[in-house]
């Protein structure tokens, strides 16, 4: 896909698993900490399994962050479902651009498919990220785990921007009668 910074997108692959599930992990016991308690952290990363991802029964698309040769973060797509299911960054890799890249080439993908709106369920410790990448809060939600822990999150959304085709005329620009 595209590199920057050292930084290389690229579809995920089936021998990718067992490095998604390793990202994932990492990034919940590290960055969720001190924003959910920690048997909810703990039911979370219990719940992980490598052979959890990129299922064959659900088709979703799924690209990963190369630094050199070290994968340093990940993200998936439902582009039927309008709803962006994961996005994932090694803790220090933070900052650094990886969630940006990923996020970006999602959504090109998703409005480059049609989709109007994109959907995702924040983790509080992600909220920030995402509105300061244009995404509104809806309301408070909980992501059920298990009958007994459901992570407390913020559903949020994003509107496929206008295309510089169909935008208004710049105010003053001279428009053809």
């Amino acid at each position: 896909m595209g590199a920057s910074g050292g930084l290389h997108l690229r579809p995920a692959r089936d021998s990718d698993r067992r490095a998604l599930w390793r990202i994932h992990t990492e990034a919940v016991e590290t960055l969720c900490q001190g924003v959910y308690a920690p048997d909810e952290l703990n039911t979370w990363v219990s719940l992980l399994r490598p052979e959890g991802y990129l299922r064959p029964d659900r088709p979703r698309t799924v690209l990963v962050a190369e630094r050199g040769r070290r994968m340093v973060g990940f993200g998936q797509l439902d582009t039927r479902q309008g709803e962006l299911e994961a996005l994932y960054v090694v803790p220090d890799e933070v900052g650094r651009g990886v969630g940006s890249q990923l996020l970006a080439a999602l959504e090109s993908v998703a409005w480059g498919d049609g989709t109007p709106l994109l959907g995702l369920d924040a983790s509080l410790n992600a909220e920030n990220f995402y509105r300061h990448r244009g995404y509104v809060s809806l309301h408070p939600a909980r992501r059920p785990l298990t009958a007994r822990v459901q992570l407390a999150c913020v559903r949020m959304q994003k509107r496929r921007p206008v295309t510089a085709s169909r935008q208004e005329p710049a105010a003053g620009a001279m428009t053809p009668t």
